[in-house]
């Protein structure tokens, strides 16, 4: 070999080990950052961050996370600038929950174990976690208090907190059928000005925040399906009965006649069930999604079965 060609040699190997040194780094300083479950661990997140300030950390393609059972390889890499965000993974119970960022890869249930696991990512970091939270709102955090409300961040940052068990949705009023007691009115003066309205509140449970909303001859249906048209409201009635309504509201449209209905609410913004009408149809008031409109509601969910 000539003088010449060894030197060409030796120039072209360090290209090939610059080459090399180049196309492995980048994609080395992400941590498991944050993780959250359920009890039976069907919503589930881990939370991976970039803490090392590096703009340029994005060969996270082919890098895997793994806890003591299972393992997800991640399929692409990461647009820069990369420092300190973040890259979701989460079960699809829990990219199904109200408030969820999108997960950026979505994971197997059972992903790690609530009673303790090892969660590592690639070589590059390994975070033995303790039995963590399965309240369904506090996550299990690698730094600052350990336990907190979860804050999931997906790469394009979006973050929010999650409730893994909601309230159930609240019930219908039972209307005396099936062994609860009907609902009940006794005037308490000679005009009728004066009401106790008394009503069944221990058959079905979620029943902590009642309402009544009525209306006069005029605003009952034109038929079934239809739906009814409401006088107004009274609220925050809380979860005892009787209610004493004095005064009780008076038809002015010429009919004599006040109708009206006790619903549950949960305290927001979803009411329960109106019941059934005589041809078995589900109730509808005049707002959103056959709800009252009254009281700060605004949906009506039917989720809840007891009552109705």
């Amino acid at each position: 070999m000539t003088r010449r060609a060894w030197r060409f040699a030796v120039t072209t190997a360090a290209v090939a080990a610059a080459v090399s040194s180049g196309a492995s780094a980048g994609g080395h300083t992400w941590d498991v950052n944050e993780v959250f479950s359920n009890a039976d661990g069907t919503i589930q997140f881990i939370e991976l961050k970039e803490t090392g300030g590096g703009a340029g950390e994005t060969g996270t393609g082919g890098k895997v996370v793994s806890s003591l059972t299972k393992a997800f390889t991640m399929t692409s890499n990461v647009a820069s600038p990369t420092s300190f965000k973040h890259i979701l993974l989460a079960t699809a119970g829990f990219a199904a929950l109200p408030g969820a960022p999108t997960p950026n890869y979505i994971i197997p249930s059972n992903f790690f174990s609530v009673s303790g696991d090892t969660l590592k990512y690639s070589s590059f970091d390994t975070w033995v976690i303790p039995a963590i939270p399965t309240d369904g709102v506090n996550s299990h955090n690698r730094s600052g208090p350990a336990t907190a409300l979860n804050s999931p961040t997906n790469y394009a940052g979006q973050t929010g907190s999650v409730n893994a068990n909601p309230a159930p949705a609240p019930p219908a009023v039972p209307d005396g059928s099936a062994g609860s007691t009907p609902m009940t009115v006794q005037a308490l003066d000679a005009t009728g000005s004066a009401l106790s309205v008394a009503w069944d509140t221990a058959t079905c449970t979620g029943n902590d925040e009642h309402a009544i909303v009525y209306g006069q001859g005029s605003g009952l249906p034109a038929g079934p399906g239809e739906a009814f048209t409401l006088m107004g409201s009274v609220c925050d009635l809380g979860a005892s009965s009787p209610f004493l309504w004095d005064p009780s509201p008076v038809a002015d449209d010429g009919s004599g006649l006040i109708w009206w209905l006790i619903v549950v609410n949960d305290g927001a913004t979803t009411e329960g069930s109106w019941g059934r009408n005589s041809a078995g149809q589900e109730r509808l008031g005049p707002g959103a999604g056959g709800s009252s409109g009254q009281c700060g509601v605004s949906a009506r969910s039917l989720s809840n079965t007891c009552g109705h």
